[in-house]
């Protein structure tokens, strides 16, 4: 089995992973990043309001891929594909792409971020049951469309924004008495007249015959009610998918992994950064803070071992 040879693999092409790299091709270390998506779940977010230098926000995919060329740019091998598995080959680590292609480093980086937490609920795999409004909300531009959007963190805040745009009325159900997202994106949800908050409701169940066509719900006192839609967007959270990785890990409950102050994992040379990780804020800004430190520590951690000079 031919496999080529790097320092360090970075799995993920978000912020954390391509900070990481950016980080590792300076220290002298050669870096393969993988993902298919420039920027990672960034080309989610329409306008980047709290990262610092973009005064009124920037394009999330505008960010992400100007980060994508700054990585590629300081020699990062980048071969747009996602990892299909990553194991232990005695002396390090061993991956293998989507095209199966196999590379061998002395150390990796997990930065692959996390995915749309699923709605346990019946009917959730139903069509016109969405996760990604930049993705999915412009289908329904021009159709007199309404919307249920269900949570009330963050993400639901932001898709909720991004809907208001495309469908004529949206719907935020939320099971608790209020929103979870922070204060300046509830007073902009409160500036839009087609958005409509329900609060104290759980959804039930996705109603439709093949395709979503509402939800049922349930208030606090027990009622049940039935609110049609022309589609469905689930913002419930995210999640951490650590499929490929065939290497045990200590994890919290939810699955992210557990770094010490070092950011390595329980498994010596495998660091982890960004969303990925234990950690109390998950935030663009944190991500690249996390990839800068575990690279500089992959950098120490290959010294220690006789490595790097």
């Amino acid at each position: 089995m031919e496999a080529m040879e790097f320092d360090v693999m970075i799995v993920g092409s978000g912020p954390a992973g391509l900070t990481a790299a950016i980080y590792a091709q300076r220290l002298g270390l050669a870096s393969v990043v993988f993902g298919d998506t420039p920027g990672g779940n960034m080309y989610m977010i329409e306008n980047l309001m709290n990262y610092p230098g973009f005064p009124g926000g920037a394009a999330g995919t505008q960010v992400g891929t100007q980060m994508f060329a700054q990585a590629a740019q300081e020699g990062a091998f980048c071969p747009m594909s996602m990892l299909r598995r990553l194991k232990t080959d005695g002396e390090g680590f061993l991956g293998e792409t989507a095209v199966e292609q196999w590379f061998r480093a002395r150390t990796a980086i997990l930065a692959m971020g996390v995915v749309p937490k699923p709605i346990n609920v019946p009917g959730a795999d139903k069509l016109a049951t969405h996760h990604c409004a930049l993705c999915d909300g412009p289908l329904y531009k021009g159709r007199n469309a309404t919307l249920v959007i269900v949570g009330g963190g963050n993400m639901a805040a932001h898709e909720a924004l991004i809907l208001s745009k495309f469908a004529d009325n949206i719907r935020m159900v939320h099971r608790r008495g209020e929103l979870r997202a922070e204060e300046a994106l509830q007073k902009e949800l409160r500036s839009r007249e087609n958005v409509e908050i329900l609060y104290d409701v759980e959804v039930e169940e996705i109603l439709g015959e093949g395709k979503a066509s509402g939800v049922k719900v349930r208030g606090k006192t027990g009622e049940e009610s039935v609110l049609c839609a022309d589609g469905v967007f689930v913002c419930v959270g995210w999640q951490p998918d650590l499929q490929a990785i065939e290497i045990p890990l200590k994890t919290t409950e939810e699955g992210f992994v557990q770094t010490d102050d070092r950011l390595m994992s329980s498994q010596p040379g495998l660091f982890a950064a960004g969303d990925i990780r234990d950690t109390p804020l998950r935030q663009v800004i944190t991500a690249c803070a996390d990839g800068a430190r575990a690279a500089a520590n992959a950098y120490d951690y290959l010294k220690s071992e006789g490595v790097k000079s």
